[in-house]
């Protein structure tokens, strides 16, 4: 005789393929925004950076 206890359920594996289905969706779309945050975050950094260091390495205008 089967152990009922540790028989499948076709239920159980139908629900859990779903919502691991749903999760990788999700886990998809949350490393996808991190993605873009990042770069976001990246690009700012670099730009004011720039803002800060670019005018002290121009040299200065001649005076007349």
């Amino acid at each position: 005789m089967q152990n009922l206890y540790t028989a499948k359920n076709p239920f159980m594996s139908m629900w859990l393929s779903a919502f691991n289905q749903s999760a990788g969706m999700m886990r998809g779309a949350w490393a996808a925004e991190m993605h873009k945050q990042q770069q976001e975050l990246t690009r700012n950094s670099i730009d004011m950076s720039m803002r800060f260091w670019m005018p002290m390495l121009t040299p200065p205008r001649d005076r007349k």
